[in-house]
């Protein structure tokens, strides 16, 4: 065999050992594309019945079909997600947690991720890491309408907070979304209810006046609004509002029971505007009297003093041309007498007329 023959025949072979391997390696590419995606089919079949046992209540069966899929495609942040839902229906909010916690070290802007670990966080008692996470799903990435479902995770959690009764977090959330809620009268009426829960009476207020110029015959428009003006103090105003609540809902029992408490405070307030000099000293007594009464039982060998110089002033005659400055020392005392029973005895109702009226004449 010549040199030139033995050169094309070692070529020859190597060519054919070289398409030897290319047909192998196309065949094992082809073999391996193919097993992939029969096992992607089964992952999806998988994902699919754990997704329609999901919806039947089947949790526990439910979270094993997507475990078995999530195996199959590891990564995949669908079944992650989904197999998290599982699992928190289920109950078992440890495993829920962990699930979510792989998720979102992988991506931590996912939204729907963010909020399903707050409701985990929430329904381990974790309130504080879950109002965390429910920030984070407000600000995170949706696939589907964002600023809607970004909307949604708000008043999620502005329902949260008010639970809580988180004021000024759930104020600066309602603050945020104000303008971007319903307009619808039930939802506004809704946003002034929280707005109250807030410590916001004047927004809330503006918002129920809105909502009687659209349905000037809405109930719980009524009682939002004087629920506005008793926490501002113009209990004259909430009267003549809980009484047009009651008009037209005469079971609301908590209208009745404010129209009545309104009633106790304006009768027992000294300084009222209009009252001749013989009704304020009347009532200026009366308030140092019951003062005296709810602080004595529970003051201390300290306040002795303070006690006794209130028994001798509602002891003392006062002759009328005195009784104005009177009227002055005794409620003197009495807010002397409130603030030293603040400090010692157990805190008053919320609807104590006594501790109402105290507030009131100590702002002015």
């Amino acid at each position: 065999m010549t040199p030139s023959s033995s050169g094309r025949q070692f070529f020859r072979t190597i060519w054919l050992v070289a398409l030897s391997i290319a047909v192998m390696f196309g065949a094992d590419t082809f073999l391996a594309r193919m097993e992939e995606a029969e096992t992607n089919v089964e992952a999806t079949r998988l994902f699919a019945e754990g997704q329609k046992l999901l919806s039947q209540g089947k949790n526990a069966e439910a979270a094993s079909r997507l475990q078995d899929a999530l195996s199959i495609e590891r990564g995949n942040h669908d079944y992650q997600l989904e197999l998290a839902q599982a699992q928190f229906a289920d109950g078992r909010y440890m495993d829920a947690e962990q699930t979510l916690d792989a998720l979102l070290a992988a991506d931590s802007t996912l939204g729907p991720a963010n909020l399903a670990m707050a409701r985990v966080l929430l329904k381990e008692g974790r309130v504080r890491e879950a109002i965390s996470y429910y920030h984070r799903a407000v600000y995170g990435e949706w696939k589907q309408d964002p600023e809607g479902n970004s909307l949604k995770v708000r008043f999620e959690l502005i329902d949260v907070l008010a639970r809580e009764n988180s004021k000024e977090e759930l104020l600066a959330e309602l603050l945020a979304v104000e303008d971007e809620t319903p307009g619808d009268v039930q939802s506004r009426v809704r946003i002034g209810q929280l707005f109250l829960e807030a410590g916001s009476p004047t927004h809330a207020a503006e918002i129920f006046r809105e909502v009687l110029k659209q349905d000037p015959g809405n109930a719980d428009a009524y009682s939002g609004l004087a629920q506005a003006e008793f926490a501002h103090g113009d209990y004259r105003a909430a009267i003549v509002d809980f009484s047009q609540a009651l008009k037209r809902n005469p079971e609301d029992k908590e209208a009745s029971a404010k129209i009545n408490l309104c009633n106790q405070i304006l009768a027992l307030d000294p300084t009222r505007r209009g009252l001749d000099a013989e009704e304020r000293f009347r009532r200026s007594r009366a308030l140092l009297q019951m003062t005296l009464d709810a602080a004595a039982p529970c003051l201390g060998t300290g306040s002795a003093d303070l006690l006794e110089s209130a028994r001798k002033s509602l002891e003392a005659r006062i002759a009328p041309s005195r009784r104005e400055d009177s009227a002055e020392a005794a409620l003197d005392l009495a807010e002397k007498l409130w603030q030293t029973r603040s400090s010692t005895c157990p805190a008053p109702s919320p609807d104590d007329p006594l501790a109402l009226v105290m507030a009131r004449t100590a702002a002015q």
